[in-house]
């Protein structure tokens, strides 16, 4: 019995190793995403068309996602406004970035605040083709 009580206190928590507990924070990728790399179907289709006039600038307000601006048309993307307002699925664990024109964008594995690094499934109309897009900033 005595051994049952000292094992339920010392499961107690500590309130001053972690005074504010467990704390989850809103993922942070903001910034001018550029293309390193486009997949179509796995193959490298990169060196094939001039993606370095991409740019999408995500910018967050108050530590929310907010605002995008996609200035360059002139790569198949998912956008069809130049610019307009963003979210997350899920701000602590997404996997989708949903924009205010209707698009979305699947993320492919975890994003982590502050990565340079983003690699995102580009729907583009044609269900038998899929374009993974590797982003940096």
């Amino acid at each position: 019995m005595t051994l049952s009580i000292i094992a339920f206190i010392g499961c107690d928590d500590d309130p001053e190793q972690n005074p504010d507990g467990f704390a989850e924070f809103v993922v942070d990728i903001e910034g001018n995403w550029k293309i390193d790399q486009v997949l179509q179907n796995g193959n490298d289709i990169t060196a094939l068309m001039d993606f370095q006039s991409f740019s999408l600038q995500l910018d967050y307000e108050n530590g929310e996602p907010s605002s995008f601006s996609f200035p360059s048309q002139t790569v198949p993307f998912v956008l069809s406004d130049p610019s307009g307002d963003w979210s997350f699925d899920d701000p602590v664990y997404p996997t989708k970035i949903n924009f205010s024109d209707g698009a979305s964008l699947d993320i492919q594995g975890p994003v982590l605040s502050g990565s340079d690094k983003m690699t995102v499934i580009v729907p583009l109309g044609c269900s038998s083709n899929t374009y993974t897009y590797t982003l940096s900033k």
